[in-house]
């Protein structure tokens, strides 16, 4: 039987049901797409799992392509574990799904039937379209393939100093792992503070501090309006008219879930993919889970990203349970980030930079402390500084909606426990 013609095996006996064994196709190979053909083959060894991927290495952690880049770690130890019975095919970009004759094309031509559909195709970050954007030294942190480029032209260069255009989330780990390796950078934002889209103005200004004795340069209420090459270098010209040179530049200017080959069909996309109760897209058959997906956002009561690792192994997993027909409705979650940072950790959670409600501060040896609360509720929470508050307890506190209204001080500095919130379980335990 080829490839491309759909995998009917009979019916097989499991947990006291008859499961039809089936094609399971997964578009994607990062954490979301191998944790649900993983998941697949341990509750259903017998069913079959392809995993496509547009890369031609062995799947990885994209969250350690910051860490690879400084030296902390190598591309060895970030691999994702293979799946015994998992067919993972490299090198297979996909361009196109046929939803009615349920296939799925690939860019060099190959079509795969499938009966259930996986959609883990992730983002790419976004690249203005302005001249010299296609420059090879132009990249946007997405594979291993950028932090090579990223590594060639600061060897190469003329200039070592890197331009960092935008200063979210991947470009502050980027700039923190080059700092790291002894290379100057200059971060070029439109905004007037880093980090704008998950701290207050109050922890910004904290963040920029810890660049104090750094080679970190920011220009704030700049744009990029040109690249160009000289004298084995790039040329960067900005709005203001000030011309910098540099190495590369690397955008983090927001991303962009990776949709394109889903035009034409029924799949209802918004910003991505959006999804049902089950995971189910808008066509019977056809999954998602990952950055590339929209699912319920417990605090904001609406459908958004969650563009999160461990938000990814949840939805695989229970994606999964679903391509098996085991109804297993996702809940929703949460927006929150960890990070550490030139010296700093920063933990942000729910309506991270909203100020509406009550909202309690603490500012202390360069410490930042902010929870949003309303109605006896976490709504949001900023902490900055050397050491993090248990996440865990954070995320349960804002996912359950627990009433926190005789707690604000713990709360608020850090020292509430599991036990804090559910005494009564743990005296069961004990």
């Amino acid at each position: 039987m080829g490839r491309g013609q759909r995998s009917h095996k009979g019916q097989t006996e499991r947990s006291g049901t008859r499961r039809p064994v089936m094609r399971h196709v997964i578009i994607g190979a990062s954490v979301a797409g191998i944790t649900a053909a993983a998941k697949i083959k341990k509750l259903s060894p017998e069913q079959e799992v392809i995993v496509l991927s547009g890369e031609g290495v062995q799947p990885y952690g994209k969250m350690s392509l910051p860490y690879m880049l400084s030296g902390m770690t190598w591309f060895a130890n970030c691999t994702l574990p293979s799946v015994d019975g998992v067919d993972v095919m490299l090198n297979k970009y996909v361009d196109g799904v046929d939803t009615v004759s349920k296939t799925v094309h690939t860019k060099d031509g190959e079509q795969l039937d499938y009966d259930r559909l996986l959609i883990a195709t992730g983002t790419s970050p976004f690249i203005p379209d302005i001249p010299g954007a296609r420059l090879l030294s132009v990249v946007g942190v997405r594979n291993i393939g950028d932090i090579e480029v990223i590594r060639k032209r600061i060897a190469e260069s003329t200039e070592k100093r890197v331009i960092l255009a935008g200063a979210g989330l991947v470009n502050a780990e980027i700039g923190d792992a080059l700092v790291k390796l002894g290379i100057p950078v200059t971060y070029v934002i439109s905004s007037d503070r880093v980090l704008s889209q998950i701290v207050d103005r109050e922890a910004s200004a904290i963040i920029e501090k810890s660049f104090a004795g750094l080679d970190v340069e920011l220009l704030k209420g700049e744009d990029i309006q040109e690249i160009g090459e000289k004298d084995g270098a790039l040329e960067v010209k900005l709005a203001s008219g000030k011309v910098l040179s540099s190495s590369c530049v690397v955008y983090g200017k927001g991303v962009r879930p990776n949709t394109g080959f889903l035009k034409g069909t029924d799949v209802r996309l918004n910003k991505g993919v959006v999804l049902g109760r089950f995971l189910e897209t808008s066509v019977p058959g056809i999954y998602g889970a990952g950055d590339a997906v929209e699912t319920d956002d417990i605090l904001l009561g609406q459908k958004t990203l969650h563009a999160l690792w461990p938000v990814a192994v949840e939805q695989a997993n229970n994606a999964a349970e679903n391509m098996l027909g085991m109804e297993m409705p996702y809940g929703g979650d949460v927006l929150r980030n960890i990070l550490m940072v030139f010296g700093q950790t920063i933990f942000t959670g729910g309506l991270s930079t909203h100020d509406e409600g009550d909202v309690y501060r603490n500012v202390s040896d360069g410490e930042y402390r902010k929870i949003v609360v309303k109605d006896g509720r976490l709504k949001g929470f900023v902490f900055v500084g050397e050491g993090v508050v248990n996440p865990g307890v954070y995320l349960r506190m804002m996912r359950d909606q627990t009433d926190i209204s005789t707690m604000i001080n713990p709360v608020l500095h850090g020292t509430i426990a599991h036990a804090d919130l559910y005494p009564s379980v743990f005296k069961v335990a004990l």
